[in-house]
């Protein structure tokens, strides 16, 4: 099984809302820059990277990043930075994070001066997700999903891409089902499906559903929620698309 990553909303696929944003890495360390470059991209944003400060306030003079991550900057105190961003920022609308090793002073300086948050090195995948999300979503996305394809069984009934049914979107909660003919909402029904060598069995709930033709820019079918699934097989999932999403900082180009 071929998969590469992609971040989506619990209740939504092939959302485009976070292709529209543009995230500012501040960093000149070009070393962490790239991977974190690299990490936000799998994320699907639009990701732009600067070494310093001037270039950063620069830059957004002419476009307002969504978000700003600071990183190590050495033109200006990070706290300066943050105070000018927010002044040259329209109606304060960048958010800041603060990333490094940090001490505590600087880290009540920059989060009084207006970030959202200061991350500590190394960085968590998932803390990192979240908090983008509460920063810059109007509806925050918790799950990370991998952008896959597999077949799933469904009352003894294999969906596969000759069919045009299969999955294409898996979280430890749930998965998105390609189909023409989706189920009605609160449709449950058991399921099947493998995941890196093992089968994985869970009941599962239709939460939202694309029919095709509706005038959505959404591929047709539906988002089902696991409302069984054992607790090893959730591991299971876990674990399979933490190591996609480091298999996939670790192959991503450097730009």
């Amino acid at each position: 099984m071929q998969s590469s990553m992609i971040l989506t909303r619990d209740r939504a696929d092939n959302s485009n809302a976070s292709q529209r944003k543009f995230l500012l890495i501040v960093d000149n360390n070009k070393s962490s820059s790239s991977g974190l470059k690299a990490l936000l991209k799998q994320f699907h944003y639009k990701v732009w990277s600067v070494n310093t400060a001037a270039e950063a306030l620069e830059l957004s003079d002419i476009v307002m990043p969504a978000l700003v991550i600071v990183g190590q900057i050495e033109d200006m105190p990070q706290v300066d930075f943050i105070k000018e961003l927010k002044r040259v920022a329209p109606s304060g609308t960048a958010s800041v994070i603060v990333i490094g090793r940090n001490d505590a002073v600087n880290e009540r300086a920059c989060l009084s001066a207006g970030a959202v948050t200061c991350l500590k090195l190394p960085l968590n995948v998932e803390t990192l997700y979240r908090t983008i999300q509460v920063a810059i979503e109007p509806v925050p996305r918790m799950n990370l999903r991998i952008k896959t394809k597999l077949p799933v069984i469904i009352d003894d009934k294999t969906l596969n891409s000759r069919e045009g049914r299969f999955a294409t979107a898996l979280s430890e909660n749930g998965l998105f089902l390609v189909t023409p003919d989706p189920c009605p909402l609160n449709t449950k029904f058991p399921l099947r499906f493998k995941v890196a060598g093992k089968i994985l069995s869970a009941d599962a709930v239709v939460i939202y559903a694309h029919k095709q033709g509706n005038g959505t820019n959404f591929m047709p079918g539906m988002g089902l929620q696991f409302v069984r699934i054992s607790d090893q097989d959730q591991e299971h999932i876990r674990f399979f698309i933490r190591e996609e999403v480091r298999k996939g900082i670790f192959t991503a180009p450097r730009t």
